[in-house]
């Protein structure tokens, strides 16, 4: 006689398995704690490194404030020597660009602190012994330089020297102006937003 079996063990009466197990969730706020982790760690570095460029130039102004301080003091008491008023006229210039970036590098309401300073180390790269920056403004679609120039011409060999920027390179450039203030020293504007350029001055 032929026995006869019955599954009585239906498909829907096996457990599904969860589909958040334990495993997995603590897998994934691993993956999280990793990821927060790293980001920290990327922002400390910036921050790091922003401060201490921040710190060099600081160190840089107060060095040449004080040589400043001693030429000057010099001029005073004797004749002033032609070879040491242009000494002193340079440094000047470098003092004014150094007190420009001291300016920059703590005013972080204009830009982004990563950002400015890869452009900060550019320009320092960049740097033109006639040239003297005394404004930079960095935004999403505008960028402007202005400051003096000992000679009028250093201005476009310096704008010239960006195309061999990372940062800079290919930067449109629609406002240009050159003029002569009181003190016959050459001001300059460069800008990429013609009209911010004008409202500015």
């Amino acid at each position: 006689m032929q026995k006869l079996s019955v599954n009585l063990l239906q498909a829907e009466l096996i457990p599904q398995q969860a589909l958040w197990t334990l495993k997995r969730v603590v897998t994934l706020w691993g993956l999280v704690f990793i990821a927060m982790f790293a980001w920290m760690s990327i922002s400390q570095l910036q921050h790091q490194q922003l401060n201490d460029e921040f710190s060099i130039v600081n160190s840089k102004q107060k060095q040449q404030a004080a040589r400043l301080t001693h030429l000057e003091l010099q001029i005073s008491k004797h004749k002033a020597d032609p070879a040491l008023e242009k000494q002193l006229a340079t440094l000047k210039l470098l003092l004014v660009n150094k007190k420009a970036l001291h300016t920059q590098l703590t005013d972080t309401s204009t830009t982004y602190a990563a950002g400015f300073s890869m452009a900060m180390t550019e320009l320092s790269e960049l740097h033109h012994r006639d040239i003297s920056l005394q404004k930079v403004k960095m935004m999403l679609n505008e960028l402007t330089f202005s400051g003096l120039a000992r000679k009028p011409e250093a201005v476009p060999l310096w704008l010239a020297a960006f195309e061999d920027s990372t940062f800079l390179a290919g930067k449109s450039f629609t406002h240009f102006s050159l003029s002569e203030n009181e003190d016959k020293v050459t001001e300059f504007v460069v800008s990429s937003n013609a009209a911010a350029s004008s409202a500015g001055e």
